[in-house]
């Protein structure tokens, strides 16, 4: 995943599995993948002097409105070999996509991610 360091997206192949899935189905992957859009939503909060679970909570809520809930579900079945309800299946890649706008906006010097987070 580009830009990404691993120190907080615990499971890329969760996120590279429904990306594939999307392209398989001839879905836009440009509604998930972390952009400029994201990236405001960091600078804002670090700006604001946000705490970062808020941050990421938010990002959690934005990934989740654009994920085919559906496709989620087959995906983390796949991936993680568990069979959960659409929900929790958003919730999880939503989770990744979260954690690797974070770790992009470190990479971009935007905020840097202590061991505490």
């Amino acid at each position: 995943m580009l830009l990404s360091s691993g120190k907080l997206v615990k499971n890329p192949q969760l996120v590279m599995k429904y990306l594939e899935e999307l392209k398989k189905r001839g879905i836009e992957i440009a509604t998930v993948i972390p952009g400029r859009e994201e990236l405001e939503i960091v600078e804002k909060a670090v700006k604001e002097k946000m705490n970062m679970l808020r941050v990421v909570e938010e990002l959690i809520r934005h990934f989740k409105s654009k994920i085919d809930a559906q496709l989620a579900k087959i995906t983390v079945k796949e991936v993680l070999r568990e069979e959960v309800d659409e929900d929790t299946a958003s919730y999880l890649i939503a989770k990744e996509l979260a954690a690797w706008v974070l770790e992009i906006a470190e990479t971009l010097n935007i905020i840097k991610i202590s061991r505490f987070l």
